[in-house]
């Protein structure tokens, strides 16, 4: 269900009160309200990728427990207004952080700035107790525990115990898990965290959110009241996140329903299949399909844990919608490993997945004998260009528009293979290049490149006698590339002459009808060097 003008719809705001008093659109979650209230746990952890409602849902909680407030009237035929818990609106001090906020130069400073700002909300000047008033009055004073004693504080003078929201918990971690900051960054938080949300008498609940669930021996090792909500996690809370297919059924026409579908649905959260909210009201804002979840974030972590095999699978999944891959996958991740060089396929996949760049379906359930098998794949077309531009940008960086011209030129055929010599030669070192399968790289790199400047590209397709490596289709031209590897650099010539031979043996031109120019196009490899072949198919589109 939603209330409000479908015409006034906010993308920029994470405030509840703002949706509701200026008539905009809001998609109803308050059902994560009575879910949250009705939780037996004392410490709740939701982890869901970005732009999926987390700050909105924390806030809309927070507005309709706040005593300061009186918010009733925003909860007007929603459906928290008649749920049972509407009895407990407006009846609690809240002390509601968001850690995004904190930035690492001076991460204490704006915590005690921020624990200041609601206990001056909350309390008078007299009913500070004397722990909390020396830790505001001393510049130095960072002590881990004040958080503990403004819960303390707040229950001694309300008679009601507070709850405590934070928003991004893992948002500061995740931006340092490669710096010399990380370590006491950790320990700051996880003191933090011992002393206000483990066994404390004067705290009614606490509620988390973030993107990932990092590990307990890295971060929760001293709660042992801690719920986890994550995206494998299957319960009351999977749909209190995101757009469920109800809830776009509800607001978009049959034909843009279809559209949206296949370009923002298909993230899988516990048993739902969710369409990114933040992208599918953003179509509604700009009234056309495009790529909006990536401009509000980056990959700057995948970036560093990215390798040749992972870089081929996901280009697979890029070119084929049905490709996948079958891994384990582990709730649970240790920042420590995510930042270490020997990061296991299974993390990184776990890590995308988490993050919302990938999702996943069962593939067959957990026996005593065995762990749970998953297939993992790239769930729409806005996360193919996500990753499309990923690879592209980040990990090969690389101007496309360099290979454009390339191509553009491909009617020379001894110009062209000059260029492109040089081209990869120049750029190639963004690759590790592996010793045993040097041209997997090659195809790789010239594949994302490819895609990069916009041509249709196919990989491994049976055509004619075989499986050519690569087809690149321009405007005007078809080239069918195949790669080759040279034990060393004096065989580059014969190994690229030799792949010019197997496209003709193969014939992998034969099956192209679409009336453009063929062109075959040899490239032999040894390490980063390599030799390239052109040559004019005779009869032009085979």
């Amino acid at each position: 269900m939603y209330v409000g003008n479908k015409k006034y719809i906010d993308i920029s705001s994470s405030r509840f009160a703002d949706f509701i008093e200026n008539g905009n659109l809001y998609i109803d979650k308050t059902a994560f309200i009575e879910h949250v209230l009705q939780d037996k746990s004392k410490v709740l952890l939701f982890t869901r990728p970005r732009r999926t409602g987390k700050s909105l849902n924390l806030d809309t909680l927070a507005a309709f427990l706040d005593c300061r407030q009186d918010t009733k009237h925003l909860f007007k035929g929603l459906y928290a207004e008649s749920s049972p818990v509407f009895a407990q609106v407006n009846q609690s001090p809240v002390i509601y952080l968001n850690f995004k906020q904190l930035k690492t130069q001076d991460y204490q400073w704006r915590f005690k700035k921020n624990l200041e700002k609601i206990a001056r909300n909350y309390l008078k000047e007299g009913q500070l107790n004397p722990e909390i008033s020396r830790y505001f009055n001393d510049n130095e004073n960072h002590t881990t525990g004040a958080l503990f004693d403004l819960t303390e504080n707040l229950y001694s003078v309300y008679g009601v115990k507070p709850y405590v929201l934070i928003d991004e918990y893992d948002k500061i971690l995740m931006d340092n898990i490669h710096s010399g900051e990380y370590e006491t960054l950790r320990r700051w938080i996880t003191d933090v965290f011992d002393s206000a949300l483990k066994d404390n008498p004067s705290l009614e609940k606490a509620v988390l959110t973030g993107v990932t669930r990092i590990s307990k021996e890295s971060m929760f090792s001293g709660l042992n009241n801690l719920a986890v909500y994550d995206v494998f996690t299957s319960g009351a809370y999977d749909g209190d996140f995101s757009l469920t297919e109800d809830e776009a059924r509800e607001l978009l026409t049959p034909d843009e329903l279809d559209e949206v579908r296949d370009w923002y649905n298909n993230t899988r959260v516990g048993k739902e299949k969710l369409y990114n909210i933040y992208s599918a009201m953003s179509y509604l804002y700009y009234g056309k399909l495009d790529n909006y979840w990536s401009r509000s974030g980056t990959l700057d972590m995948l970036v560093d844990l990215m390798n040749k095999k992972r870089a081929d699978s996901l280009l697979e999944m890029i070119e084929d919608r049905s490709a996948y891959i079958i891994t384990e996958l582990q709730p649970r991740l240790s920042l420590k490993n995510i930042a270490s060089a020997n990061l296991s396929d299974s993390q990184f996949y776990s890590l995308a997945v988490q993050a919302g760049y990938l999702t996943y379906d069962i593939e067959t359930e957990q026996t005593s004998k065995q762990s749970a098998a998953y297939r993992v794949y790239m769930p729409n077309l806005e996360l193919r260009s996500v990753w499309r531009d990923f690879i592209l940008e980040s990990v090969v960086e690389v101007q496309g528009a360099d290979l454009r011209g390339i191509f553009r030129n491909i009617a020379d055929t001894d110009d062209f293979s000059e260029q492109l010599k040089n081209f990869i030669d120049f750029r190639l070192s963004c690759f590790d290049t592996d010793k045993n399968e040097p041209e997997k790289i090659y195809h790789v790199f010239l594949f994302g490149m490819a895609l990069a400047v916009g041509y249709k590209c196919s990989s491994n397709k049976e055509s004619g006698f075989g499986r050519y490596d690569l087809l690149i289709e321009g405007d005007n031209f078809n080239a069918v590339l195949e790669f080759k590897r040279a034990g060393n650099p004096n065989e580059l010539e014969q190994k690229a002459e030799e792949a010019l031979r197997q496209i003709d043996k193969n014939k992998y031109y034969s099956g192209f009808t679409n009336g453009r120019l063929v062109y075959k196009v040899g490239v032999a490899c040894y390490k980063t060097e390599c030799s390239v072949k052109t040559v004019l198919h005779d009869n032009g589109n085979g």
